[in-house]
């Protein structure tokens, strides 16, 4: 299936297995889950949540220190 990611200021549609989760879609984009959070619309949504066919979905790089 096919999904619209956009990341770093690009945006890109990608070729994803028919039952992958948001974890396996950070996989094969080569990103950490525990940096990334992926956005449908106007929520994130959990790592375990399988991806839909034309989802259009936003990853945005986290930071956290102290």
């Amino acid at each position: 299936m096919e999904v619209k990611v956009a990341f770093n200021k690009r945006t890109e549609v990608l070729s994803i297995d028919d039952e992958e989760t948001v974890e396996g879609l950070l996989k094969v984009m080569d990103l950490f889950p525990d940096s990334h959070i992926v956005i449908r619309g106007k929520s994130p949504i959990p790592l375990t949540e399988r991806i839909r066919e034309g989802d259009e979905l936003r990853i945005v790089k986290v930071a956290s220190g102290g």
